[in-house]
């Protein structure tokens, strides 16, 4: 399933018929350097930011199973979650705190380095100026649906604009928010988005159990790689395509939104908005990262994306590999943010209407644990007489006793309140006697 990369993909908006203003390349574009970084007995993280089981997750932990040995010096590989706020919280770290030597990268949805170009740098709680990171590469453009489960009463992209859809969301600056608002305000849809799943994998969850009708945007590589039986029992409906060109691994007849939208002001802002996902999931390193750091991650990543073994795992989860270089993604994001001032502010408006939002609620029961599954990740319990389990996250405050414990102290038998995202999903708290 691999395809070739798209080599216009950085002059697409153009093509598209945006006046976009050139601008200097973020962070250590230019000629690159010689290859004379090592890595020879360091560790590099690649810090994901958002939670575990997503497309972004998926696509992250790929590249960095391959990674170490086109490193010079060939040094281990760490994938680690590091979510909140839709990716801010990491890009943020990644801004802030992360070591200019190359050792802590960023890996992000597409919509994060354009969460201050939509929401506005406060709103956002971007702290990232996304022009100045140091973009490394993306294993392949972001390329979006939106589904309805099959119990929803939306069959069709037209049913949006006379019924409700209740969809879920991580955080304001989510794709699934933000893509929930523009189609709201320029598509006249129906929207309802709650916010405050902690991971994709939880919003997955809450359509399952019938809490939501469907995700207003999500990964098309998420559903082939993690659900293709949802296609083939027809278990969703996809109700469109996202982006500015129709994508061929999506089915035939499934529409490209853009070509319904007939005003032309519309029009702009939503291309806008669809340029965000050639950027695929991107890596990215921090500011003031020396340029011969960067070349050799630019080049280790393009390595990587080239390796067969790399290739035939993709191939097996049933994802594209179709990379971008560090150059092209950066100068997406440049050409993004030097887009004309009115085409800006009406997808800033639209995205800024307002607009009610409800915030994801967990269910809280006192129970006794009745099993620790998968090295402790997960644990059983009865809720209401059911068989339930929920996982247990980095983000899980574990208790027992009163005070602070580790998910490994966690045993059978224990008289414990979790509290938590519905059947299957990730626990908030759980305190034990």
């Amino acid at each position: 399933m691999t395809t070739a990369p798209n080599k216009r993909t950085a002059g697409m908006v153009a093509a598209a018929g945006m006046a976009f203003a050139g601008l200097a390349l973020a962070g250590a574009t230019g000629p690159a350097q010689a290859q004379d970084t090592s890595f020879k007995g360091k560790t590099v993280t690649l810090f994901i930011t958002s939670g575990s089981g997503g497309s972004v997750d998926l696509m992250a932990r790929l590249g960095a199973r391959h990674l170490g040995k086109h490193l010079p010096g060939n040094p281990s590989v760490l994938a680690k979650n590091k979510g909140g706020a839709g990716g801010i919280v990491g890009a943020n770290y990644i801004w802030e705190q992360a070591p200019k030597d190359g050792t802590e990268l960023g890996s992000s949805l597409n919509s994060v380095p354009f969460a201050p170009l939509f929401y506005g740098q406060k709103k956002s709680k971007a702290a990232f100026d996304a022009t100045k990171f140091n973009w490394i590469a993306s294993p392949v453009k972001f390329v979006a649906v939106s589904i309805a489960w099959h119990t929803s009463k939306i069959k069709k992209w037209q049913d949006l604009r006379e019924r409700e859809m209740i969809v879920g969301s991580s955080g304001l600056g989510s794709s699934s928010t933000v893509d929930g608002f523009v189609m709201n305000a320029l598509m006249g849809f129906k929207y309802k988005v709650i916010i405050g799943y902690p991971s994709g994998s939880d919003i997955d969850l809450a359509m399952i159990r019938g809490e939501t009708d469907g995700r207003a945007t999500t990964a098309w590589a998420g559903i082939t790689s993690r659900y293709p039986k949802w296609l083939k029992d027809k278990t969703v409906t996809v109700l469109y395509q996202m982006g500015l060109e129709k994508y061929p691994g999506v089915p035939k007849d499934v529409p490209l939104i853009i070509d319904a939208v007939e005003d032309p002001k519309k029009k702009a802002a939503l291309k806008l908005k669809m340029a965000a996902y050639d950027v695929g999931y991107p890596i990215y390193a921090p500011p003031a990262t020396p340029a011969a750091t960067v070349a050799t991650l630019r080049k280790a990543y393009a390595d990587t994306y080239k390796d067969p073994q790399l290739l035939a795992e993709a191939k097996k989860s049933r994802v594209d590999i179709a990379p971008l270089t560090g150059e092209q993604v950066a100068k997406i994001v440049a050409d993004a943010y030097a887009a004309p001032e009115d085409v800006k502010q009406m997808l800033r408006d639209a995205i800024n209407a307002p607009q009610k939002l409800d915030k994801a609620k967990t269910a809280k029961v006192a129970t006794t644990l009745t099993g620790i599954q998968k090295k402790g990740r997960v644990v059983a319990f009865e809720a209401k007489g059911k068989a339930t389990t929920a996982k247990v996250a980095k983000k899980t405050k574990i208790t027992v006793g009163g005070k602070a414990a580790k998910a490994s102290a966690l045993k059978a038998g224990m008289a414990c309140t979790v509290d938590y995202y519905g059947d299957g999903g990730q626990a908030k708290t759980i305190a034990c006697k």
